[in-house]
């Protein structure tokens, strides 16, 4: 009997931490286009999600530097990834398994589809980043930035292949809506950062 308690206890403990709704906040989505004029897919435009978030100063309508970290907009992930993600765990979204599994929700494809959409018809270009190489290889990369308002379920990266182990990865968690009237003063630090180092290609 009392390890039957103690299994319920545990069962309810899991169930909470997977179904808790993280905070609403306000967020920047980076999508990055890149297209190159080389290769196998020359002239393939390859696109990358990353999530910005500002934290503000003591000081009201003061910001730090934005905190910027990987967002999976395309589910190529197994279902018990996201879980171990909203559940605060690490995450190995890049690792299958036997033991991996696609047990979504019903309408989980189409959620991501209506989300891409929506962070698509809403962007606004930041910034276009033009690479040369020898060889005359070409690299252009376009940066846009799009304002939400959502959750998203957030952890550490555990893997070795694409990212880093210990890098932010994020996951989207219920219904996103657009900001407008965004870009005030003190916002506008993220559309003056320089990308053009930034390592983007987060995904496969």
């Amino acid at each position: 009997m009392k390890n039957a308690i103690i299994l319920i206890i545990l069962l309810l403990i899991s169930f909470n931490g997977f179904t808790q709704n993280p905070t609403e906040k306000e967020f920047v989505v980076l999508t990055f286009e890149s297209k190159s004029n080389k290769g196998q897919h020359k002239n393939t435009i390859y696109t990358y999600y990353w999530i910005a978030e500002l934290e503000k100063y003591e000081k009201v309508d003061e910001y730090k530097e934005p905190k910027i970290y990987s967002l999976f907009l395309n589910e190529f992930y197994g279902s018990e990834q996201l879980e171990s993600c909203c559940l605060g765990k690490v995450s190995y979204p890049f690792t299958m398994t036997t033991g991996t599994e696609f047990k979504f929700a019903e309408n989980y494809s189409e959620y991501l589809t209506d989300l891409r959409k929506l962070v698509k018809d809403n962007r606004k270009q930041i910034q276009i980043i033009n690479k040369k190489w020898k060889n005359n290889y070409k690299e252009k990369v376009t940066v846009y930035a799009t304002t939400v308002k959502g959750k998203l379920c957030v952890c550490e990266y555990g893997g070795k292949v694409i990212l880093k182990a210990g890098d932010l990865i994020s996951f989207p968690k219920g219904e996103f809506k657009i900001i407008d009237n965004y870009w005030n003063d003190n916002k506008n630090i993220l559309l003056f950062k320089d990308f053009s180092t930034f390592e983007y290609e987060n995904t496969l």
